[in-house]
C-alpha cells in the first residue's frame, strides 16, 4: 500500500491510534467509503490489524474451503453491505473470550427477536441503506438570492446555493420583479433592497439552511424511502425513534401552505357579466326625476337611486369574488356596462404571490429546523440499524440451519448433528434427514473410520470440520447438542487420484508438518491409500499415528485399509469405527445407518454399489455387469 493512501486512511480517522482503535471495534464504515481503496484491500486491512489471518487456524486448502462455504451460506442472509463485510471479516479464532462475545450477540437476537417474522424483517432492510449525502439539487427558478455584499455572493456560490436557485449580487442590477420571491441577504444594511412585496431580507451569518431552507428539506426528501423503512422497522423491533416526528414535519410542506392556482381573471369576468344583467333590469324599475335626467345629462355622478344599484351589486360581487377564489379584491370600474381592472387584478395576484412564498419560506425554515437538529439522531438511527443487520444476519442463520451453541471441552460429542447440506435439503424437500450421533474421547483420539461405499463417511469428515470450524467462529453448530474440543489447528485431506512422483512429494511435504508444532489439532484423513500404492500408505498412515497419538489432537482417518494398519501396530489409542450398509430399498439406495458403531469394523460393501449400478443399466452392459456381480 502506497504511502498517499496510508496518508488517506490516517487523515480520514484523524490519527493512527484512532485508526487502530476504530478497525479493533470493526468501525469499518469510513474506510469502506476511502476513495482509491477496494472493498478487498480494506477487508485485508482490518485482518491484518486485527491479526486475523484464517491460515494460522485452517491449514490446508480444504479446510479453507469449507470454512468459505460456510461464510457463503451465512452471506445469505445479509441485507446491507456494512453486515456483509462484518461476515467476510468472520472467522475461526482461539480467543475464547471473542467466541463468547459472538455466542452472545447470537443468542440475545434469537431472543430478542423470535417472536417476530424474520420475512418480514429482510423485506424492511430491501430498501434500508446509508443515508444519501449526494443530494441531487432541485432548482427552483422563480426564487432568487440577491447578495448585498459581493463577497458573500461568491460565498454562497461556493456553498453551492446556486444549484436550487437563481443567485445574484446586488451590483448586478437584477430587477427583483422578475422573480415571485427574493431573499435579500445583507452585510451591514448599507444598501436598501428595493421597496418590493416580494422580498424578504436575512443576514449574512445566516446558516445555510435559513437562507435556503431547500437544502436540508432536499436531503431529507431524498432519502425519505430509507427513512420510512428505518421507521418501521425500529419500531417493529421495539426501538425508539424521533424519524415519525421528522416525517410528519416533512409531510406536513404538503398540507399546510395552500396556493391558489384558479383562474381569477375567468371568475371575475364572468361574475362582472352577471352583475351587468343585474344592474340592466334594476334599472329598468327605477323612475328618475329631471333632476336626476339632467345629472346624467351632465356626466355628473350617478344619482342616489342609480348607485344604490351599483352598490348593492358591486357589494354582492365582491363577496362572491371572495367566496370562489379566498381574496379580498375590488376589480371594478363602476360605470355601465362595468369594466374590469386588470392592472388592479394583477397587483392583487402578485401580492398573493409574494404572501404564499413568504409564508412558505417561513414554513419551510420552521420545518428546516426541526430537520436540522433532529439530523444527527437519524442518521445514527440509520446506521444502528445497518449494524444491527450484522447480528440479524448470523441470527437468522442459526435460525434457518436450527443451530445450537456448542460448549468447549476436551472431547467431541455430537447428538442428532447433520452436514449443512443435508440440512438444507431436509428444509427444502421437508424430508427428514438421518441424524447422527458421534464421540470421540482422549482415551482414542485416533479413529480409523471404515465401511460403505457412499455410506456417509466423507460427509462425516466435513460434519466434524464444520461443527468445529463454526464453533470457532463464535456460531451454533448444527446438533441438537454439542460439545466441541478447544482447537488450535485444522487439517483435512482428500482423496486424489493419479499423483505422479512429484505430486505425491507435495503431499508428503504438507502432510508430515502435521506430526510436529502446535497441539490440540483436528485433522481428518480422508483415503490416504488413493494417492500411492497400499503399502506404502499403510506405512504412512502407521507412522503418522506414532507422531500424532499423545499430541492432544485428534485424527479421523477415512480408510479401506483398517485391517492391514491393525496388523501392524499394537497402539491402544487407536479405535475403529464403522458405518455398516444393510442393503439396497427399493429405489436401490443403500440402506445405511450414518452413524458409526464403535469399536467395530464395517466393510466397504462394493457389491451393493455394483448391484445398484445393475440394476439401472441396461443391455448389453447389464449383462457384464451381472457376471461381476455373481464373482462376489
Amino acid at each position: 500500500m502506497g504511502e498517499k493512501l496510508v496518508n488517506k486512511i490516517i487523515q480520514t480517522y484523524g490519527s493512527y491510534d484512532n485508526f487502530i482503535e476504530s478497525m479493533n471495534n470493526y468501525d469499518i464504515d469510513k474506510l469502506m467509503n476511502i476513495s482509491g481503496l477496494s472493498q478487498k484491500k480494506a477487508l485485508e486491512i482490518v485482518k491484518y490489524v486485527q491479526g486475523n489471518d484464517t491460515s494460522n487456524f485452517l491449514k490446508t486448502s480444504q479446510a479453507q474451503n469449507i470454512y468459505e462455504d460456510i461464510i457463503k451460506r451465512i452471506l445469505d442472509f445479509s441485507n446491507t453491505a456494512y453486515s456483509r463485510n462484518r461476515i467476510l471479516l468472520l472467522s475461526p479464532t482461539t480467543n475464547y473470550d471473542q467466541i463468547n462475545k459472538t455466542n452472545d450477540l447470537i443468542t440475545n437476537t434469537l431472543n430478542n427477536t423470535s417472536q417476530l417474522d424474520y420475512d418480514y424483517i429482510r423485506s424492511l432492510y430491501e430498501n434500508i441503506e446509508p443515508l444519501k449525502t449526494e443530494i441531487k439539487p432541485k432548482f427552483n427558478d422563480v426564487y432568487a438570492i440577491c447578495c448585498e455584499d459581493y463577497d458573500d455572493y461568491l460565498n454562497l456560490i461556493e456553498r453551492g446555493l446556486n444549484k436550487y436557485c437563481n443567485l445574484f449580487a446586488l451590483e448586478d442590477h437584477v430587477n427583483f420583479d422578475e422573480f415571485e420571491f427574493v431573499i435579500y441577504v445583507y452585510n451591514n444594511y448599507n444598501i436598501e433592497p428595493e421597496d418590493a412585496i416580494n422580498v424578504v431580507t436575512i443576514s449574512n451569518q445566516s446558516t445555510d439552511s435559513e437562507i435556503q431552507p431547500n437544502i436540508i428539506i432536499e436531503y431529507y426528501k431524498q432519502n425519505k424511502e430509507i427513512l420510512e423503512n428505518v421507521m418501521k422497522l425500529r419500531q417493529y423491533l421495539g426501538l425508539d425513534t424521533c424519524i415519525n416526528e421528522v416525517l410528519d414535519s416533512l409531510n406536513e410542506l404538503n398540507t399546510t401552505i395552500k396556493t391558489n392556482n384558479i383562474e381569477i381573471t375567468e371568475i371575475i369576468e364572468d361574475i362582472k357579466d352577471n352583475c351587468n344583467n343585474i344592474i340592466k333590469e334594476s334599472i329598468k324599475n327605477i323612475e328618475l326625476e329631471g333632476n336626476e335626467i339632467l345629472q346624467l345629462l351632465n356626466n355628473e355622478s350617478l344619482p342616489p337611486k342609480i348607485m344604490t344599484i351599483f352598490e348593492e351589486v358591486l357589494s354582492n360581487a365582491k363577496e362572491e369574488i371572495t367566496d370562489k377564489t379566498g381574496m379580498i379584491i375590488d376589480p371594478f370600474i363602476v360605470k355601465y356596462p362595468l369594466e374590469i381592472d386588470y392592472n388592479e387584478i394583477e397587483r392583487v395576484q402578485e401580492k398573493e404571490k409574494a404572501n404564499f412564498h413568504l409564508k412558505e419560506y417561513e414554513k419551510q425554515i420552521d420545518i428546516s429546523t426541526i430537520l436540522e437538529n433532529y439530523k444527527e439522531q437519524v442518521i445514527n438511527e440509520t446506521e444502528e440499524l445497518i449494524h444491527y443487520d450484522y447480528p440479524f444476519a448470523l441470527a437468522s442463520f442459526c435460525k434457518y440451519y436450527e443451530l445450537n451453541i456448542p460448549e468447549f471441552n476436551d472431547e467431541y460429542e455430537l447428538e442428532n448433528s447433520l452436514h449443512l447440506n443435508l440440512k438444507q435439503e431436509e428444509k427444502i424437500t421437508q424430508n427428514q434427514m438421518q441424524k447422527i450421533n458421534y464421540q470421540l474421547d482422549k482415551e482414542n483420539n485416533i479413529i480409523l473410520l471404515t465401511g460403505a461405499n457412499s455410506g456417509g463417511k466423507t460427509t462425516l469428515l466435513e460434519t466434524l470440520a464444520q461443527h468445529s470450524i463454526m464453533a470457532h467462529m463464535g456460531l451454533g453448530v448444527c446438533s441438537t447438542k454439542a460439545t466441541i474440543p478447544k482447537t488450535n489447528e485444522i487439517y483435512y485431506f482428500t482423496k486424489k487420484h493419479s499423483l505422479n512422483a512429484g505430486a505425491f512429494e507435495t503431499f508428503l511435504t504438507s502432510f508430515i508438518p502435521v506430526t510436529v508444532g502446535e497441539d490440540k489439532k483436528l485433522i481428518l484423513i480422508d483415503e490416504l491409500e488413493s494417492i500411492t500404492e497400499l503399502e506404502a500408505a499403510v506405512k504412512i498412515i502407521i507412522g503418522f499415528i506414532e507422531h500424532i497419538q499423545d499430541k492432544e489432537s485428534y485424527a479421523v482417518i477415512v480408510t479401506h485399509m483398517a485391517r492391514e494398519i491393525l496388523k501392524r501396530t499394537d497402539n491402544n489409542k487407536i479405535r475403529t469405527d464403522g458405518i455398516e450398509a444393510k442393503g439396497l430399498d427399493e429405489k436401490y439406495n443403500l440402506i445405511v445407518d450414518r452413524t458409526p458403531k464403535i469399536n467395530y469394523l464395517a466393510n466397504s460393501t462394493p457389491e451393493l454399489i455394483l448391484k445398484r449400478v445393475y440394476e439401472k443399466s441396461e443391455e448389453p452392459l447389464k449383462s457384464v455387469y451381472k457376471d461381476i456381480l455373481d464373482k462376489f
